[in-house]
């Protein structure tokens, strides 16, 4: 009898055995891992607890890229979560960051010590804003070219007024007491002032205001490397809900949406760009079919994307351009990359480009220093996912003040028509 009973108990072990190999071979078929990110493929990582419901309507994964299909539930839009922090809002926040203190906040001190260090990092010098507001009869001029140059007439700084008729310039050093001069060119009107700097601001009024048009061009710029597998399948259907908002809730507008994703050097490509286009049902397949993969080592060819992506055909007539910049990793270091990518950023806030960053799982305080700059120069707000949605790896706590946290594709369809109407809407609590 007793050896009737081992001999039972011994096949019952063996059944459930197997079955356990059998389910993580399907796991594994699925793409699924429970692994940190840098590996290849789309994968999710859910934080402890219960993982996020994948709904979608039924739908499938297209298949894409080196992955193939992926025969799997496709995620459903409305559940990565994060913040949104504008440092040109917030500029004495901003400027504090590099300022030292002495008090018992440890950890405080030690964020501060981490970014007061990145003063000129890749050749970023934003403590100097100086903001110009062009006017007409009272109401903002939008679209309009402003240059800020020295004593010597050497230009400093340009870029263009947003809806709000705003031009915010970024002069590498003090410009305290020495005599500037402020250009401003809208269409026909040209307004030229000299003074000596004694604030930070100032308001020109100009005879002529450009007319409106209902354009708005988008680019995504997304990193598709292997890194950003843990988030990316969840990224593609938040973004894709955001176009469609975007285009129902905006009927007057021309859309022109393009998407650019890129990997790095020696990667089965280095990027991969769909260019402008009013189809934006096109748009969102070629946003599905796209996966993770590539990569190998922390930095990525941010500075060859950016520098693709702001030389693009955007619209030269009176528009809003912005870029979404979905990463989770810096550019590489070498002085040639980070010529690049400075240029980059200073030819989109030239070009009236507003970069808008979207930080990702796996960012240091590097990279979210670089993204800031991203926003600052060129008129942008900084976004940053976090770990609320138990979705992805962890999340670096931004380095900001008190924020509100949003679900992703509300906060994106929030900025976008901040940045179309100049109307401010408070964040909606994911929650």
């Amino acid at each position: 009898m007793r050896r009737i009973f081992l001999i039972i108990f011994a096949l019952l072990f063996s059944f459930a055995l197997a079955a356990c190999f059998k389910s993580a071979d399907l796991e594994e078929s699925r793409g699924y891992s429970s692994g940190g990110g840098g590996g290849d493929g789309d994968y999710y990582s859910p934080s402890p607890g219960s993982p996020p419901s994948e709904g979608g309507g039924g739908a499938v994964e297209a298949g894409g890229g080196e992955n193939g299909s992926q025969n799997r539930p496709r995620p459903s839009a409305g559940q990565l979560t994060c913040g949104e922090w504008s440092d040109i809002k917030n500029y004495n926040f901003y400027l504090n960051l590099f300022e030292i203190i002495d008090d018992s906040d440890v950890e405080e001190n030690q964020r501060r010590n981490n970014f007061s260090r990145f003063i000129d990092y890749f050749g970023f010098e934003t403590r100097y804003m100086f903001t110009v507001n062009a006017v007409r009869g009272g109401l903002p001029v939008g679209d309009a070219v402003v240059e800020l140059y020295d004593s010597n007439d050497d230009i400093l700084f340009a870029a263009k007024t947003d809806v709000r008729g705003n031009a915010y310039l970024f002069p590498y050093y003090d410009l305290g007491g020495e005599s500037i001069t402020v250009k401003v060119n809208s269409g026909a009107y040209q307004s030229t002032q000299t003074f000596v700097h004694t604030q930070d601001n100032m308001q020109i009024t100009l005879n002529n205001r450009a007319a409106a048009q209902s354009v708005l061009d988008i680019m995504f710029v997304i990193d598709t490397t292997g890194s950003m597998g843990d988030e990316l399948r969840y990224l593609k259907e938040e973004i894709s809900d955001v176009i469609g908002a975007i285009s129902r809730d905006n009927p007057n507008y021309t859309i022109n949406l393009a998407l650019l994703f890129y990997r790095d050097i020696g990667d089965q490509y280095v990027t991969r760009y769909f260019d402008f286009t009013t189809n934006i049902a096109q748009q969102q397949q070629n946003l599905a079919k796209q996966s993770a993969n590539g990569g190998g080592d922390f930095p990525e060819a941010v500075d060859k994307a950016l520098s693709e992506a702001v030389e693009k055909n955007w619209s030269s007539a009176y528009a809003t351009r912005l870029i979404f910049h979905v990463c989770d990793a810096p550019p590489h270091d070498k002085q040639e990359n980070a010529t690049v990518y400075f240029n980059s950023v200073k030819t989109a806030a030239q070009n009236g480009i507003r970069i808008i960053p979207v930080a990702s799982s796996g960012i240091d305080f590097e990279t979210e220093y670089l993204l800031r700059q991203e926003a600052l120069m060129t008129g942008g707000t900084y976004i940053f996912l976090t770990d609320d949605s138990g979705i992805g790896n962890s999340h670096l706590q931004a380095t900001v003040g008190d924020y509100t946290v949003e679900y992703l594709n509300v906060c994106l369809v929030r900025v976008v028509n901040e940045y179309l109407t100049g109307i401010e809407t408070d964040p909606v609590p994911y929650n």
